[in-house]
């Protein structure tokens, strides 16, 4: 979070610079209970520096004010009789402003965020917290006393057998753990291993803090094969065959990695490597760059078998899906849930989490307590046949046909609808209109520190009381779904600002048709998306109901995504419009070409995971995903903000303001300043009490 609040400074500093005006005063302006703060152009949060005129009460946020001085100003909205000709409000007296007469303004009072600064950088200094933002306070600070690195040792993890080998993790230097000698000593130790005991590997993976990818090698490639100069990769994902290769092969594939691994790291170019991997984007042009200074590479996607994590998380019920990728929990409240999770979600991974819905009150979601708590209520839906709106329909109506073909809704042409509940219930009302649902919900979603609302790991909860609590769920997704209908009952790729959770708490199989028809077409199409064959089995269980096929990808690959799409609207003819996204659009689905040719091109491949009845998937913050509807679903969602995922929400919050403004994501919604400016204000409280505890029991050692 420090170095997000460092990027966030500098905007704040960046404000003084370019104020038009010659009166440097600047005014200071009280928070209102309740209220938020908001630009009266762009229509975005306003965190702390701003213009307002005193006359009117117009206010611009520092992006706006800057792109007009700039003179690359967006245009918000429709000139008009009460706006100038940059769709800036006028004044009360039918006058334009004029930049030089604007007041800057500031919300937090005084040299706090100065001071804030200062103390943010001491104590990262003093707890040997990694600093990466690159500011001036950052080179000069220096640990102020030696015994919080004394209470940091205690974190250190114990050498611990891993397969017969001695894992010493956390005391080597991380040049030593991924030289090129250790990468084929990982190889001829693997082998080792295979002669001497059959099935056993000897490859270790570290359970924590492994930036630099320092897990198996010979595994990745194994699993992973290395992309080709055309970048694609073979096998191809979408044939879901392995090949199959001699030994000498598969060493002079590591011989090969671990030259290209060298030359990397003396030349220092990192392109070198990664033109084969990450062609050149040249159908996407990102508009808004993350600041370089604070910009660190993400850590390396964690692959991993059972083997491995059962002796590194002992007695914690799991298991890997998506050929090691993705992490499965069986037990959503087990205590040590939390260390395993946050393995994963610190590298972006998506987590999945089964058995939620056995703390649920099934009968709270199924739906016939819909239809009788709701049933008479009017609400839009949607024919997902036909994308058109049918208005003002009694909810009864949608429910009965939930389950029932012969009793849902009708088109002119007298074919049965494939409807979806349209924003229902509205807004910020679910806990308002469905409280004993609300309740039954949060009781039983996982990984409580970060879901509740009050979780200390959900930095939402930072937020003081005076401010409008962003609206972060839950929200609840019904539809009707069919595997027969592959292109309707979708929804499209996107990503979202924050991180959420999505439990399926209801799945509806049609009782009054052939239900084995459309049991046998959802078989189908799970093994068309998905080549890992755990999964393929784990839905053919009899306790398992698959209901939903997502399609997650990782935050890193967006912009590849992005390129992919654009590419292929080219060669179909169409014409890319300013201020659109491919991503943000939601106008496509990644159907199984596109995703063959994502890989092949991009090597790029996403996460195919089928929810089942009462399973929670963790979608991380920038994640594209999509998803289809392979029966009836009822899915709610939780959002929250997460400390691994804060610097995608504040990026985020930037690259949508380069949305149009019919885009409902253009806004600051979340007020991710806010929470981060608040979140690194209590942190500081913390590590202060703390501080001074362990001085005063030295203290009272030494007397």
């Amino acid at each position: 979070v420090g170095d997000q609040f460092c990027d966030l400074l500098e905007q704040e500093k960046e404000a003084i610079s370019i104020h038009m005006s010659d009166d440097k005063t600047i005014a200071w302006k009280r928070v209102v209970q309740g209220v938020r703060e908001m630009c009266d152009v762009c229509e975005t949060t306003l965190f702390n520096f701003h213009w307002a005129c005193g006359k009117c009460g117009f206010v611009v946020c520092i992006d706006c004010y800057k792109s007009r001085k700039n003179g690359t100003v967006k245009m918000w909205g429709e000139p008009g009789r009460d706006r100038d000709d940059k769709a800036w409000l006028l004044c009360t007296n039918r006058q334009g402003h004029e930049q030089e007469r604007l007041m800057l303004t500031q919300i937090i009072a005084g040299d706090s965020l100065e001071t804030l600064e200062r103390r943010c950088h001491d104590a990262r200094a003093t707890w040997g917290i990694p600093m990466h933002c690159g500011c001036p306070l950052a080179k000069s600070a220096k640990p102020t006393n030696g015994f919080c690195k004394d209470l940091l040792k205690n974190l250190q993890l114990k050498t611990e057998p891993v397969n017969g080998q001695i894992k010493s993790e956390k005391e080597e230097k991380t040049d030593d753990k991924n030289s090129p000698l250790n990468w084929l000593a990982d190889v001829a130790l693997s082998n080792e291993d295979k002669k001497t005991s059959c099935g056993e590997t000897g490859s270790s993976s570290d359970s924590d803090e492994d930036k630099d990818g320092n897990y198996s090698t010979l595994r990745e490639l194994l699993i992973r094969p290395a992309p080709k100069s055309n970048g694609s990769r073979a096998p191809s994902p979408a044939t879901g065959t392995k090949s199959r290769k001699s030994h000498v092969d598969t060493l002079d594939e590591a011989i090969s990695s671990v030259i290209e691994h060298a030359v990397t790291k003396e030349t220092g170019d990192v392109g070198v490597v990664d033109k084969v991997v990450a062609p050149q984007l040249k159908h996407f042009v990102r508009r808004y760059t993350w600041p370089q200074k604070s910009w660190r590479d993400p850590v390396p996607i964690r692959i991993m078998t059972l083997t491995e994590s059962e002796v590194l998380y002992p007695d914690l019920p799991h298991s890997w899906l998506c050929d090691g990728r993705l992490l499965r929990l069986h037990d959503p409240n087990h205590s040590g849930n939390y260390r395993i999770f946050q393995d994963q979600w610190k590298r972006g991974q998506p987590v999945l989490v089964s058995d939620v819905g056995k703390h649920l009150d099934k009968d709270l979601w199924h739906p016939e307590s819909f239809i009788r708590d709701f049933g008479d209520t009017k609400n839009d839906l949607v024919n997902c046949m036909t994308g058109n709106l049918v208005p003002n329909q009694f909810m009864r109506k949608f429910w009965e046909g939930f389950e029932h073909l012969t009793k849902r809704l009708k088109d002119d042409r007298g074919q049965s609808m494939l409807l979806k509940l349209k924003d229902w219930p509205p807004g910020e009302d679910f806990a308002e209109m469905l409280p004993s649902r609300f309740t039954d919900l949060m009781n039983a979603l996982p990984m409580k520190e970060y879901t509740q609302r009050t979780g200390r790991l959900n930095l939402a909860s930072r937020l003081p009381d005076c401010f409008v609590r962003p609206d972060l769920g839950p929200k609840m997704y019904t539809a009707y779904g069919s595997a027969i209908h592959p292109t309707k009952g979708t929804t499209n790729l996107h990503l979202d600002i924050s991180d959420a959770v999505n439990v399926m708490v209801y799945v509806g199989v049609p009782k009054d048709s052939d239900s084995e028809d459309h049991i046998k077409e959802a078989y189908r199409a799970i093994d068309e998306a998905c080549s890992d064959m755990l999964t393929r089995r784990r839905v053919r269980e009899k306790t398992e109901v698959p209901g939903a096929l997502w399609h997650i990808y990782s935050a890193r690959d967006a912009d590849k995504i992005r390129d992919l799409l654009n590419k292929v609207a080219i060669e179909r003819g169409a014409r890319l419009e300013p201020h659109h996204d491919p991503i943000h659009d939601q106008s496509w689905y990644l159907d199984s070409p596109l995703r063959e040719r994502l890989y092949k091109e991009y090597a790029v491949e996403g996460y195919a995971i089928v929810q089942c009845l009462g399973d929670a998937i963790f979608i991380p913050a920038g994640a594209p995903h999509q998803v289809r509807n392979l029966h009836n679903c009822i899915k709610v969602a939780e959002d929250f903000v997460s400390p691994e995922n804060v610097s995608h929400c504040f990026h985020l919050t930037q690259e949508f303001r380069e949305l149009s403004d019919t885009h409902s994501n253009h806004e600051d919604k979340l007020q991710i300043k806010n929470i981060i400016y608040h979140a690194v204000k209590d942190s500081l409280s913390v590590l202060s009490l703390k501080e001074n505890c362990v001085s005063l029991k030295q203290e009272s050692t030494d007397s």
